[in-house]
């Protein structure tokens, strides 16, 4: 065999090597458990949503979510039925979650997330895109709920 060859399919080898490892790393990092966190906080709130969202748990992660007002005409009311087809519709897409700065003023709360959505792409496409999300909360008597974001559009 000639050497041209030889390096070509040691180059091809290489980069398959490469693709798997980027895969494999994708879908085992963070798979840790972390702590729970309370569930009197917006960060536990916001972090058992996203757990209750990836273990298909869909009527616990509904439950997190703040009931629309259907006076509010500039926010689309969603019924239980409606989020769950949208959920459902990306379930399948691989993804991580990772909490950032939380900011409480008075009833209301924000929770940085950077969320990382694997999706393979060509030999040389970026497998992973990294999207920053503020979700937003209100006080709830002794817990908080989920204000917006309500869908996971992130997933698409």
């Amino acid at each position: 065999m000639k050497t041209s060859s030889r390096t070509l399919i040691g180059f091809g080898i290489g980069i398959a090597v490469l693709i798997m490892g980027t895969i494999i790393l994708v879908l085992t990092i963070g798979k840790g458990n972390a702590p729970l966190l309370s569930n009197n906080t917006p960060e536990g709130i916001v972090q058992r949503y996203l757990l209750a969202v990836q273990e298909k748990n869909y009527p616990a992660a509904y439950a997190y979510l703040s009931p629309q007002d259907p006076k509010d005409i500039n926010v689309p009311v969603h019924t239980y039925d409606d989020w769950l087809m949208n959920v459902r519709n990306n379930s399948n897409t691989t993804w991580k979650a990772s909490l950032g700065a939380v900011k409480i003023t008075g009833d209301t709360a924000t929770v940085e997330v950077m969320i990382d959505v694997f999706r393979p792409g060509g030999l040389f496409a970026n497998p992973v895109s990294t999207n920053n999300e503020t979700f937003v909360l209100k006080n709830a008597g002794s817990s908080w709920l989920i204000i917006s974001p309500t869908y996971l559009y992130w997933l698409y």
